[in-house]
């Protein structure tokens, strides 16, 4: 086998069904072997989403890239079980934490990349992806050495040893409790995002998509990825309530991006306001099909399209919310794609104690509404908002009647 060249890098192979499978290519374009036997050996098998998938292929990459600067040849030190020494352990997590971020185009030139620290949570995550990888080899060395081997000990010494190192002392990723836009946020966002608004961010020729899609992830706490599968089919905006529904269709072929979105959710309709229903139709009716803008938008039939006229990608709805959190500070910096998530979720709590729903009667609402299984637990993650601010209203009342000498 002819020598594998750095740097490494991700692509995305699409098969003749629609299915996405990330792959590590080397300098020459050519797949590199060894990582993308175990992408397709584990991860494959594993029934990961490809994007789930070209994560942990990306920290592997991470992990090749470093060694090749090092001159370290990872195949010969795992088939050899030398492994890494405690040294190279540290300087591979040191280099897992940090990351290249591009920056943003500039008019005063061409800025260099920035470089910043990732999240505790993913830097853990990283380390275990290559911990893993590079174990599931040295496993496989291990199982050609001889049982009665003496050096079959000592190998297995070796390898837990650095699987320990890999994760020591790195806290495990948590989920954070958190909560959607406050009121005065909410209401500052629908402000902004209006296409008429003076403090609208985006360019002028992009404003009714990005408000159709803005004012759909607000209104339905549709995850990112949902929206962006929605098809004209999928939109009945006509009559007394007009609704869009949510169906899965994983591997479509029609579908051209290369990170392909993803629907989690059970299929539902979801209803919706005149307002958005107004949106959407003055989007696909009056600016999706003006062609200068969107050249190509009628060859696919994907509601929401890029100025290419193709499928809109989810880095373009991430650029979305990065521009408003820039040119809209008052908004906070916790201004993401799930954001809108949770603040529907919030609005929904709010809206079911207004009906005085019961516990159970909520539970099943919302667990439609947002297109999880009957029965889940999902939505309990989602009502930080609302029972914070119940917790508040209680606290407040004790203290009311501690005041009032009523506090026995």
């Amino acid at each position: 086998m002819d020598r594998e060249t750095a740097p490494y890098t991700v692509k995305t192979i699409i098969f003749e069904n629609g299915e996405r499978c990330p792959a590590i290519a080397q300098a020459s374009g050519m797949l590199a072997y060894d990582p993308n036997v175990y992408g397709m050996v584990v991860l494959r098998e594993r029934g990961g989403s490809s994007s789930s998938n070209e994560a942990h292929l990306r920290a592997v990459i991470i992990a090749l890239n470093w060694a090749a600067r090092r001159g370290i040849d990872l195949r010969v030190r795992v088939q050899s079980l030398e492994l890494l020494t405690p040294f190279e352990v540290a300087d591979l997590r040191d280099t897992l934490r940090a990351v290249q971020r591009k920056p943003r185009s500039s008019k005063k030139g061409r800025a260099k990349p920035q470089k910043v620290v990732v999240a505790p949570g993913t830097l853990f995550n990283r380390c275990l992806m290559v911990r893993d990888y590079l174990s599931w080899f040295a496993r496989a060395a291990i199982q050609r050495i001889r049982v009665d081997d003496p050096k079959i000990l000592e190998a297995r010494e070796r390898l837990e040893w650095f699987e320990r190192e890999m994760v020591a002392n790195l806290p495990k990723p948590r989920s954070p409790d958190k909560e959607g836009l406050g009121k005065a946020a909410r209401s500052l966002f629908l402000e902004v995002i209006r296409p008429d608004s003076d403090r609208n961010p985006f360019q002028r020729r992009h404003r009714h998509r990005n408000y159709a899609l803005l004012l759909l992830y607000y209104e339905t706490g549709m995850r990112r990825g949902e929206a962006l599968k929605l098809k004209g089919e999928h939109l009945m905006l006509a009559g007394g309530q007009p609704r869009v529904r949510i169906i899965r269709d994983p591997d479509d072929r029609k579908d051209t991006r290369k990170i392909e979105p993803k629907v989690k959710t059970q299929p539902h309709d979801d209803e919706i306001s005149s307002e958005l229903a107004r949106a959407l139709h003055t989007w696909m009716v009056d600016h999706r099909t003006d062609a200068d803008r969107y050249p190509g938008a009628k060859r696919t039939p994907y509601c929401f399209v890029s100025r290419r006229g193709t499928p809109l990608g989810v880095r373009t709805v991430n650029d979305m919310y990065d521009l408003l959190a820039e040119k809209v500070p008052e908004l906070g910096t916790e201004v993401y794609p799930h954001i809108l998530r949770h603040t529907s979720n919030d609005r929904f709590s709010e809206a079911a104690a207004e009906l005085g729903l019961s516990d159970a009667e909520e539970l099943q609402a919302r667990n439609y509404k947002f297109g999880w299984k009957k029965g889940s637990k999902q939505g309990e993650r989602y009502k930080n908002r609302h029972a914070r601010e119940s917790a508040d209203r209680v606290v407040q009342r004790m203290q009311e009647k501690s005041v009032e000498g009523r506090n026995r």
